[in-house]
């Protein structure tokens, strides 16, 4: 009983993390450039991401919508912050849930720490799905970092965490002065 609750903590805290943050940070890095009406859809977003985050982890909608469509709806956001550069091949392959909510809240966190700490003006995201595999690649043009003095982070570890659960490999290339590069692959059962 006690493993499920901290499994159900650890899930609520990432979720917590990796999407509501996010969210928010995208309200708040767009406060000057929104007109009321727009931050009151995006505050009400918000409320409602919370709302569904309170009656179930999962959105209820995931299994409806295409991987690369929850993607291009979200950078779309991001792109007024940031140029956003959005490529996809994808054939149309039944992707679950639990993978395709793991693999945007890993791209919703990377996305959050290029905003907050890259100073980036421009951001490659890449999605392929084949019969066989999917690999997204985030990319960003900003001042990158020392891997080994930001593992600590909660972000680090929740990217690592939800890479694990959907069985993906991936990893990450940066120094300082010359950006960040995401790789992550994954078989498609």
């Amino acid at each position: 009983m006690l493993l499920l609750q901290e499994q159900d903590r650890e899930r609520l805290a990432e979720e917590l993390h990796d999407n509501i943050i996010s969210q928010l940070n995208l309200i708040r890095l767009n406060l000057n450039d929104k007109n009321p009406e727009e931050l009151n859809r995006d505050l009400k977003k918000s409320m409602q991401l919370i709302r569904e985050l309170s009656h179930n982890l999962t959105p209820p909608d995931l299994d409806e919508v295409e991987l690369a469509d929850l993607l291009t709806d979200y950078l779309e956001q991001v792109n007024k912050n940031v140029e956003v550069i959005f490529r996809h091949i994808t054939i149309q392959m039944p992707i679950s849930s639990p993978v395709k909510l793991n693999l945007f809240r890993i791209v919703q966190e990377l996305i959050t720490n290029i905003l907050k700490h890259a100073e980036a003006t421009r951001v490659d995201v890449s999605l392929r799905i084949s019969l066989n595999y999917l690999m997204l690649t985030i990319e960003d043009n900003g001042r990158g970092f020392i891997i080994e003095t930001h593992s600590g982070g909660i972000g680090l570890r929740n990217i690592q965490s939800r890479a694990q659960k959907i069985k993906a490999i991936y990893k990450l290339k940066t120094q300082p002065e010359k950006g960040t590069k995401f790789i992550a692959c994954m078989a498609i059962q």
